[in-house]
């Protein structure tokens, strides 16, 4: 189901209420952010550009061509692993 408003599905909305309330920004503020960021990966991605989005202290997205390939960083894997028993499932990604 998507937020005709937004044009978000229900989880897309959820996940922007709560990255709104931790930052306290509006929710407009985070909802513009996601996507500008997701039309210029559109763009990237049918022109066959080449590009990485990193996120910090969780890994990089890699983008080469029509290949897209998330790597997380080893702290992030381990502290995953500490909580979920995750890490071996995230490295072989």
């Amino acid at each position: 189901l998507h937020n005709f408003s937004t044009g978000l599905s229900k989880a897309d909305e959820l996940v922007c209420d709560e990255v709104a309330l931790r930052l306290h920004k509006p929710k407009a503020t985070i909802v513009m952010c996601v996507k500008a960021t997701l039309k210029i990966c559109e763009w990237a991605l049918s022109s066959g550009q080449n590009f990485d989005f990193v996120f910090k202290d969780i890994g990089i997205l890699v983008c080469r061509g029509n290949r897209v390939v998330m790597r997380f960083f080893e702290d992030l894997v381990r502290e995953v692993a500490q909580s979920q028993r995750l890490a071996e499932g995230l490295l072989q990604v």
